[in-house]
């Protein structure tokens, strides 16, 4: 029988290193996964090569994860919890609306940051369309997205002198939603538009949501 260390047993001390590890593992395949969707598209992108990516064995990567739907999954909870409801709890006037929508486009049409692409976006989109798994799982998080949105629309309404029910102000934020998502679109389409020939006019559009 092993003795318990100080620390509060033999299994204690040893256990964080190893979910540590396993979690920078399943980083690692979480961004060669990216990568690999981005360059390939979903369908395309095969766990033989997400594997070569992140210079792995496709049979490692099978101890994390049971296939690309999974994969799929930890994607959109590890944009969730890192580019999704912190930016909602910032938004707290119709300028900031502007402002993060307007840093947004200009990180899809630079990608000048890996982890917000809206290439990527548009592929899990288009996937939601043709698998039902990967529907909910989009569903489930642009839920998420309007619900954080909707307290963000209602706390910027208020700045403005404004009170919003939490039906109208769900409503906008699905029209805000529309919006963002255009933009992706167009990041991809026409990356030589500027955030500062869009802010005039976004500006004025965001304003008038809010009221």
């Amino acid at each position: 029988m092993t003795a318990p260390d100080a620390a509060g047993g033999a299994d204690g001390p040893a256990r964080k290193p190893a979910n540590r590890g396993a979690a920078r593992q399943r980083a690692r395949i979480l961004e060669a996964a990216e990568r690999c969707f981005i360059q390939r598209g979903f369908h395309a992108a095969s766990m033989a090569q997400i594997a070569a990516t992140a210079g792995m064995s496709a049979g490692l990567i099978y101890r994390y994860f049971s296939g690309k739907n999974e994969i799929v999954q930890a994607i959109v909870q590890r944009h969730l919890e890192s580019d999704g409801c912190p930016a909602m709890q910032r938004l707290n006037t119709s300028g900031d609306f502007c402002t993060q929508t307007l840093q947004m486009f200009e990180c899809w049409r630079r990608h000048d940051d890996p982890s917000i692409n809206a290439a990527l976006m548009l592929e899990l989109t288009a996937e939601a369309a043709r698998d039902p798994e990967i529907a909910q799982i989009v569903r489930s998080k642009d839920q998420t997205v309007n619900q954080d949105l909707t307290l963000a629309v209602q706390r910027a309404a208020r700045a403005d002198g404004v009170r919003l029910t939490a039906s109208a102000a769900s409503m906008r934020a699905v029209v805000m939603q529309c919006l963002v998502e255009g933009l992706a679109c167009r990041a991809v389409r026409d990356p030589q538009l500027s955030a500062k020939a869009l802010r005039p006019l976004l500006s004025r559009i965001i304003a008038v949501l809010m009221s």
